[in-house]
This record gives C-alpha cells, structure tokens and sequence, in this order.
C-alpha cells in the first residue's frame, strides 16, 4: 500500500516539477538572446562615442569618419548633427552644459548653442595616433584613450586623464586601438579594452587619486566567434556590456563569473561599436554602429527597451 502510495502520487508529482524546471529553463534561455530595433536610420560612416544625458535627455554620439557630432532626441526622433574639424574619438558632457569632444587636433570644449569651439588639451603627441574611446571618472576628470591610424609594432597609442584643471597625465602606453572603459559600482576596479588584444583588462583602481594598478585580464573573447571587443558600459548591477565589431551583438557579463548573461543582436548589421543606456529610466540600451557594403541599415542607431529591470548608470560628468 506505501509503495502503492508513492507511484501514484509522488511520481507524477516528481514530474510535473522536473517538467515546470525544464519549461523555465527553456524560457531564461530565450530571453537571455534578444534583439534590438533600429531607431535612427543616420548611416554613419563609423557611428560610435554614445552617452546618455539625464540633464538634457538626450543621446550625444559622433560618426568618427564623418567628423560630425550627434544629439539624438527620443522624444522628437530628432537627430541633430554639426560638422567639426577633424577626426573625433569620443564625447562627454561638463557639468557647465558643454561637450568635451577628443577631436584629433585636442581634448575641445563645444558650446552646442553658440557653436564656439576650444581646444582646452592635446595630450597626445604621437603623429599616427587619434583619440578614440572615453569616459569621465566619478571625481569628474576625462579619461581618453588613443588608437594608431597605423599598424605600429611596437603600439604607440596610450590611456590619458585630463584633471578638472585640463592638465593631462598618461596613465600608461603600449596601446594599440584603445577602446572601451569603465569603473565599477563601488569604485574600486577599472574594466579597460584594447581592442586587438581580444580582452578586457581588470585593474585595481583608487578614485582618490585617480590611479591604477595589477592590470590583468579579466575575460577573453579568444576562440569566440563574437569578432572584436569594442565600446563598453556598465549596468546598476555591475555587469558589463561590450559592443562587438564584426559580430554583429552587443553581451553582458558578470566580471566576477566571467559569464555570458545576455545577448543582444543587432539585424543586419555587423559593425556595433558602442553601447549606452538612455532614457529616463535608464532602462534602454542604446546602440551605435557602423557602415559595411551590403547591409543597408548599417551606420544607424538601434534600441532595445529592457522590461526586466535591467538598468544603466546616470553618466559622469567633466567637471572642469
């Protein structure tokens, strides 16, 4: 009679657990390979550089070979652009309401407004070099990195910090195609790619000082077949999001696993360069991208809007 008793009602009970854990199982995978929407088509020659402006809700991103800067409103579906006078790499917003833009000839402060530029410094004084990726620390300096327009053996481009008073300080050299960085949430490591190297680098950070220390690798994309590590941010829950040049996706890892979370596709389109989170939650991921023959929508700005409270940052500003 007991042995009745377990066949007819702890057995079927075992499965319908066994077969609800599949079903879940099978629902996280889904939902853990997503893909965003396109929702500017601007076809940039090399879009990149974006960052979200709580102050002004909007979206500053550049087309590097274009030479343009962009300011894309969600809520007009505007996207606003102004030529400059060189290659640019990358763009932040001062606390004063101006961009700091890293154009070719210097770090230039510009008024959106009243057009002016100024160059405010040029810490790079490499012939070959540009500056590329960039992004203010939460003491308010500009950290910028520069790329080769070259195939230099050994690398020649380098990671400056411009302080809030503009003077600049390479943090270290060696670089070949300086690209995306961030901090962590509490402020204590520094997440770095240099694109070639296939990596994103860990480093132990003091914000304090604005100095850091024990680079090492942190999670490799060697033997992946997600093309090359590009733009990066950061979520509220310390996951890293890395945009893949020639692979067509944007990830998110855990930096403490080095687990793959998440992957967010771009259709057609196989330049994704960077990545940021928009809109007045934060709760949007913004995509930049670049142009490639044959895939018509490339160059534009994507989205995808995050229902699951994954979330941004608000994006520091330069202070000086």
């Amino acid at each position: 009679m007991k042995n009745f008793f377990y066949f007819v009602f702890l057995i079927p009970a075992i499965l319908l657990l066994f077969s609800f854990h599949k079903m879940e199982g099978s629902q996280n995978f889904e939902a853990e390979n997503v893909r965003a929407t396109l929702v500017y088509p601007q076809h940039a020659v090399l879009g990149e550089g974006s960052i979200w402006s709580d102050t002004d809700q909007v979206l500053y991103w550049i087309d590097i070979e274009g030479k343009k800067l962009f300011i894309y409103n969600p809520k007009t579906n505007c996207n606003q652009e102004f030529g400059l006078s060189d290659l640019p790499g990358t763009v932040v917003q001062r606390t004063n309401g101006e961009l700091l833009i890293a154009i070719r000839n210097g770090i230039t402060s510009f008024n959106p407004h009243t057009k002016e530029f100024k160059v405010m410094a040029h810490p790079n004084t490499v012939a070959n070099n540009r500056y590329n990726d960039g992004k203010c620390d939460s003491q308010g300096r500009f950290w910028v990195s520069t790329m080769s327009l070259e195939q230099d053996n050994p690398p020649k481009a380098s990671l400056f910090k411009i302080d809030r008073d503009f003077h600049s300080e390479k943090i270290f050299d060696g670089v070949r195609i300086g690209n995306g960085l961030v901090w962590s949430i509490d402020q204590k490591k520094f997440y770095y790619i240099d694109t070639p190297t296939l990596n994103i680098d860990e480093m132990d950070y003091n914000a304090a000082q604005g100095t850091v220390s024990n680079r090492r690798h942190c999670i490799s994309f060697e033997n992946r077949n997600f093309g090359f590590p590009d733009g990066m941010t950061i979520d509220s829950e310390g996951k890293l999001w890395i945009a893949h040049w020639e692979g067509g996706r944007v990830t998110r890892w855990c930096p403490i696993t080095k687990k793959l979370l998440l992957t967010v596709t771009v259709p057609n389109v196989s330049r994704v360069t960077s990545c940021a989170f928009g809109d007045s939650d934060l709760q949007s991921l913004y995509i930049t991208t670049a142009r490639r023959d044959g895939e018509p929508d490339s160059g534009s700005l994507f989205k995808y809007r995050f229902t699951n409270g994954i979330k941004g940052n608000v994006a520091f500003k330069f202070q000086g």
